[in-house]
């Protein structure tokens, strides 16, 4: 049987999953796509972390994110050595590593990276990059 991850096309960054969650401009990109999408644990991670400090409920934003039923990629060894030279764009373009996440998991699958930031489109990263708004970085 093959997985999500197999008939995937797009990786989704945190910011995605946030504007989904609070219904933000773009939403309705990011949920057309989210049948054909995959997370990182690292992004799902961020995300939980960002929702509960913008005052959600721990459980209920768990919930939540269950409810998507987004297939989720863990991060592990393979994944940090893919990274590895994505590690400049932290000093160089001040790039998260949550993001350098997300955009090591999209290279490594093989797929586009859904996010907000437009800084990305910027980058040398060897990954196509899919903005559902106009983000910061413009």
């Amino acid at each position: 049987m093959k997985s999500k991850t197999d008939q995937a096309r797009y990786v989704l960054d945190s910011s995605a999953l946030i504007a989904l969650v609070r219904g933000e401009p773009g939403s309705e990109t990011v949920r057309a796509a989210m049948g054909a999408s995959v997370v990182g644990t690292v992004n799902l991670t961020e995300t939980m972390a960002k929702l509960i400090r913008a005052g959600g409920e721990p459980r209920l934003v768990e919930r939540y994110l269950r409810g998507l039923q987004l297939e989720i990629v863990p991060w592990d060894e393979e994944l940090a050595w893919e990274s590895r030279d994505l590690c400049s764009l932290a000093w160089t373009h001040g790039i998260s590593f949550a993001d350098r996440a997300c955009l090591a998991l999209a290279r490594h699958l093989r797929l586009a990276a859904i996010t907000s930031d437009a800084a990305w489109k910027k980058l040398d990263a060897g990954v196509r990059v899919v903005l559902f708004r106009e983000g910061k970085g413009q």
